[in-house]
């Protein structure tokens, strides 16, 4: 059972930073709590990057059938996926701007889930044998700035939402 304590003065009235709560909090209790295991684990996972591009970029890993100087094998949990062969991330928030496999020979598809690489600015796919259609879902990467998808396989007319975003760039 819960009995009250009698108190008739607040718990901090005759501490001596009482008006100073807050301040004293953010430099006891925060330094401890940075230290701490839960603190850890969420440092950890956010400093790894975000977990969406990560996995886009598995997907687009997945969706190639050859690679015959094995670029795609630095594409692994080993390593952060900021360091991978081809990738370029921002400094600020570690998501991929740049995807970058000019002339390494691979042989796929392009995996719809490029369209959730959503900081992606420069795509450059040149000199491959890339296979299927251009997934519509290049169309919402509206940061896009600089797309190379020449010398490939590619099949099908270019998205209508993908064109829609090039014209925005005056590439249309």
């Amino acid at each position: 059972m819960f009995l009250p304590l009698p108190c008739k003065t607040p718990i901090f009235h005759n501490y001596p930073f009482s008006h100073n709560t807050p301040f004293l909090i953010s430099f006891v209790l925060i330094p401890f709590l940075l230290h701490s295991p839960i603190s850890s684990t969420f440092a950890a996972k956010t400093m790894n990057g975000n977990e969406t591009d990560r996995l886009s970029l598995l997907a687009i890993k997945a969706w190639i059938i050859e690679d015959p100087y094995s670029i795609m094998n630095s594409w692994n949990d080993s390593v952060h996926f900021c360091k991978w062969v081809g990738i370029t991330c921002g400094h600020l928030h570690q998501r991929v701007t740049s995807l970058n496999l000019t002339s390494y020979n691979l042989v796929g598809s392009l995996s719809p889930s490029i369209g959730n690489l959503s900081f992606l600015s420069t795509l450059n796919l040149n000199l491959n044998n890339f296979r299927s259609e251009i997934p519509p879902q290049l169309g919402r990467l509206f940061r896009l700035k600089y797309l190379d998808l020449s010398n490939n396989s590619f099949s099908g007319e270019i998205p209508a939402n993908l064109l829609a975003v090039l014209a925005l760039f005056g590439f249309v």
